[in-house]
């Protein structure tokens, strides 16, 4: 399993950003967790299931060593991840609500997505900084034209 994840990665890597995977993944975890299908046993233990990997997975690339991430938001993460397999595990034998994995997953696509739209918009800062122009004074003016 570890192997393969690591092809994956590796093959998906030179595509897409990580960040990407892992917000389509989420996504996909939700759809299975939210579909009308899992009210009944076997879709529900699917889609649990499913999420369960998904939250190991991630737990996974949070330990490695050469995670670029800080310590207190690997801290986070690892509480969050113990917490979402924890209860995927419970509900696979019982009639738990989903919602909580749901919310907890949506979250997480949130978290990432708002995380790159700062990424764009600093590398966009970078660019305009790149071809001379000082982004600083132009805001100033921006907002100096709209005042008066």
């Amino acid at each position: 399993m570890n192997y393969a994840a690591l092809q994956y990665q590796k093959r998906s890597g030179a595509s897409l950003p990580s960040r990407d995977i892992e917000i389509m993944a989420l996504k996909h975890a939700n759809t299975l967790l939210s579909d009308k299908a899992t009210v009944h046993l076997e879709p529900r233990r699917l889609a649990l299931s499913s999420n369960l990997k998904l939250w190991s997975l991630l737990m996974q690339a949070v330990h490695r060593t050469d995670c670029p991430l800080p310590a207190i938001l690997k801290k986070d993460l690892t509480t969050i991840g113990n917490w979402a397999m924890s209860y995927s595990n419970m509900a696979m034998n019982s009639e738990k609500p989903l919602r909580p994995l749901i919310d907890i997953n949506q979250d997480m696509i949130d978290g990432l997505s708002a995380q790159e739209e700062r990424t764009s918009a600093n590398t966009l800062g970078t660019t305009a900084s790149m071809l001379g122009a000082n982004v600083p004074t132009a805001k100033k003016q921006a907002s100096a034209n709209l005042v008066g």
